[in-house]
């Protein structure tokens, strides 16, 4: 019994991933010419699918343990240290590992990692989370990383980052008088990075996302046209590689 708790498929997980993907493959086959999107996203699912079941027979409890916690915390500071000086530049942020024939983006290890960490921290302090020092101390291992992000500049990730923080310290039993310091601060926060920190591109990216009509020639552009394709094809759609936009 033990055996099979440790060591079990989810199924119902692995049965909604089918029909996503099929979807998606669907998508992608309809592009035609000699686009390589099909046969490359084939190949990561194949691998993904190995991956899948692999994991479905590992022990995770290790994670548990705070030295591999902390530890996985460490290795992804000193890899966001490390892309500032050897990453390469890709669409004005210097946030990826170029290895020749893939790249490798640390950001998505450091979310894991924040996590795992957080989630640690949290089940060994839930009964004094309500205490404000520690939603000081989650809020420095989440800081650290967003510091590390701004400086890529890789606004969109640092959001990311401060989202997971903020999600686990609500599910956490966090005060509603700390959350509404939280909130006032991130809005004073904002109204700084808008004036001092941003460039035009990121002010534009925000513009975008609340108001997508704002500049339908410029950054608003694949907003408008995506829009579009969903209004063009109403409720049942064109139909696969049937879509004008």
């Amino acid at each position: 019994m033990n055996m099979h708790r440790r060591f079990s498929i989810d199924w119902l997980l692995f049965g909604a991933m089918i029909p996503l993907s099929l979807a998606g493959l669907s998508v992608l086959a309809s592009f035609g010419g000699e686009e390589h999107f099909f046969s490359r996203q084939v190949i990561w699912l194949s691998i993904s699918t190995v991956v899948f079941f692999a994991a479905s027979f590992v022990d995770w409890r290790f994670l548990r343990r705070t030295r591999f916690a902390f530890g996985a915390y460490l290795v992804a500071l000193g890899l966001l240290a490390l892309v500032a000086v050897l990453g390469a530049t890709v669409k004005g942020a210097q946030s990826w590992f170029d290895l020749g024939s893939f790249s490798i983006q640390p950001v998505e290890f450091a979310k894991l990692a924040l996590i795992i960490l957080l989630a640690k921290y949290f089940s060994r302090r839930h009964i004094e989370i309500a205490r404000l020092r520690h939603l000081i101390v989650s809020g420095v291992y989440a800081l650290a990383l967003f510091a590390l992000l701004l400086l890529q500049p890789d606004f969109g990730s640092a959001v990311i980052v401060f989202l997971i923080w903020l999600g686990m310290v609500s599910l956490s039993g966090i005060s509603k008088k700390h959350l509404a310091l939280i909130g006032c601060s991130a809005a004073i926060l904002g109204i700084v990075f808008w004036l001092f920190v941003f460039s035009d591109y990121q002010k534009a990216r925000i513009v975008t996302f609340l108001h997508p009509l704002a500049d339908v020639r410029g950054s608003g552009y694949n907003a408008f046209q995506s829009m579009i394709a969903v209004g063009s094809g109403e409720a049942f759609g064109k139909g696969v590689g049937y879509g004008t936009q």
